[in-house]
């Protein structure tokens, strides 16, 4: 969502086709549905403004996992673990 949204305004030069493309070639990423237990993670997320940015902290939270992102909301927010180097 984050990525169409961002390629539609032409914030960024990568689109959907490309990354699904990248997606398939390699290993290292695994797409994650956003389920209703993602939604419901989402919404327990109360720092981050932007929607997508939510769903993607909320897929974050859900895994457990941390997000690698310089975003500020994101890297304020107490409900997920940032990493940026």
């Amino acid at each position: 969502m984050e990525i169409l949204y961002l390629s539609e305004r032409g914030r960024i030069s990568v689109n959907l086709a490309t990354l699904q493309n990248l997606f398939a070639q390699s290993s290292n990423y695994v797409v994650i549905p956003v389920s209703f237990d993602v939604v419901a993670a989402s919404a327990l997320i109360d720092d981050i403004p932007e929607l997508h940015d939510r769903v993607i902290a909320g897929t974050a939270a859900w895994l457990k996992i941390p997000i690698l992102t310089n975003d500020p909301d994101m890297t304020a927010s107490w409900h997920v673990q940032t990493i940026w180097q």
